[in-house]
């Protein structure tokens, strides 16, 4: 960033444990780290008038961080699925960072202050920094009210269990590897897996399985060995899609996944919950991937664009023909690896995410 960066000053107040936010967190731990800003971190959640509904949410259910900048401005990073906005922290912020952002679902009055995010996904520094440290190890109030998280926290850190790092979730383009095919989702219960749901959303989660159902179905007809997928084995898909599940339930774990998304230079993406783009978009691009999607209902910063970054399909059958494509034609499927590589270089590493925001807030 720009020697205009030095001066910066942030307060972050890191109260959400929400693995959504760990993107945030770790792109202003990487700038605190390189002297480029200066950060202060609160493990509480931002309080003042107006956002009386968020102060007694659970740390792992919010997706967002408030951040303070330069001690006058409010910048608020909503990384919920859905495009609504949050009202309460809309009123109190200067700058409003939407990862699913819908220019649709903004009233007028709040376009202005309102911007996209950028894609999002799970990453850590992978270092043991003073800011990473405090907020897995130190938060007491997640002991006390969480104990299950605060112990899962401390396994990740300690690498008892898989923790995707800034080293492991991003490769540059092998573009020799034969063009095999990947895509590992997730069947949605309809009814909810923890909450209830309402019947537009039900109507959504049937429609989205059965979507990538067909597309594993026939992917699996079209490649036979060159293709690799099908859906992890949590309940509801092992009782409604035996014949379409991943051939291990270990599979779909995090370090095998990404194990595996290295040795697959074409991937598939499909529409995620309430319209968004899922994880796996971004992890595809980190990992410099030729990808074919469904539609972007979402806008991307950067010009993140159709047949450059990703070729779309709007059905199944499309969805077969698209890959087929790309399985068949060598130099857009390098060309599109190479350009996904060099977006991930540019707006997507944490720190120039971040950076960028700020640069964002502070000429807003």
């Amino acid at each position: 960033m720009s020697g205009a960066f030095e001066i910066m000053n942030c307060t972050m107040f890191a109260y959400s444990t929400s693995p959504h936010v760990s993107q945030i967190y770790t792109g202003f731990s990487i700038l605190a780290a390189n002297g480029e800003i200066g950060l202060t971190q609160k493990l509480a959640n931002y309080s003042c008038r107006g956002i009386e509904s968020m102060r007694n949410m659970r740390p792992q259910d919010l997706n967002g961080v408030f951040v303070i900048l330069n001690d006058r401005k409010v910048l608020f990073y909503d990384t919920s699925d859905a495009p609504h906005l949050r009202t309460d922290a809309l009123e109190v912020s200067d700058a409003y960072f939407k990862r699913s952002y819908v220019s649709a679902s903004i009233p007028d009055r709040y376009k202005s202050r309102v911007y996209p995010f950028g894609l999002n996904y799970e990453v850590y520094t992978g270092k043991l920094n003073r800011f990473e440290v405090s907020r897995f190890i130190l938060r007491k109030n997640i002991f006390e009210r969480f104990p299950k998280e605060f112990l899962r926290r401390i396994a990740e850190l300690a690498s008892l269990s898989f923790l995707p790092t800034i080293e492991n979730t991003c490769a540059p383009p092998a573009i020799n590897q034969d063009p095999r095919v990947l895509f590992m989702a997730r069947a949605w219960d309809p009814d909810g897996e923890a909450a209830e749901v309402s019947a537009e959303e039900k109507t959504e989660r049937v429609q989205i399985n059965e979507t990538r159902a067909r597309c594993i179905e026939l992917l699996r007809k079209e490649l036979g060995s060159m293709f690799y997928g099908g859906f992890a084995h949590t309940k509801y898909a092992v009782k409604n899609y035996s014949k379409l599940l991943l051939d291990s339930p270990l599979t779909s774990g995090k370090r095998n996944y990404l194990s595996l998304l290295r040795q697959y230079p074409i991937c598939i993406a499909t529409t995620g919950l309430h319209g968004s783009i899922g994880w796996k978009m971004a992890e595809y691009v980190a990992f410099s991937k030729s990808i074919v999607s469904e539609k972007l209902k979402c806008l991307v910063p950067g010009n993140f664009e159709a047949n450059k970054h990703y070729i779309e399909f709007d059905t199944p059958e499309s969805c077969v023909q698209q890959t087929m494509r790309l399985v068949g034609d060598l130099q857009l499927r390098q060309q599109m690896m190479k350009d996904n590589w060099n977006y991930y270089k540019t707006y997507m590493e944490a720190d120039k995410l971040v950076g960028r925001t700020l640069q964002v807030a502070l000429s807003s």
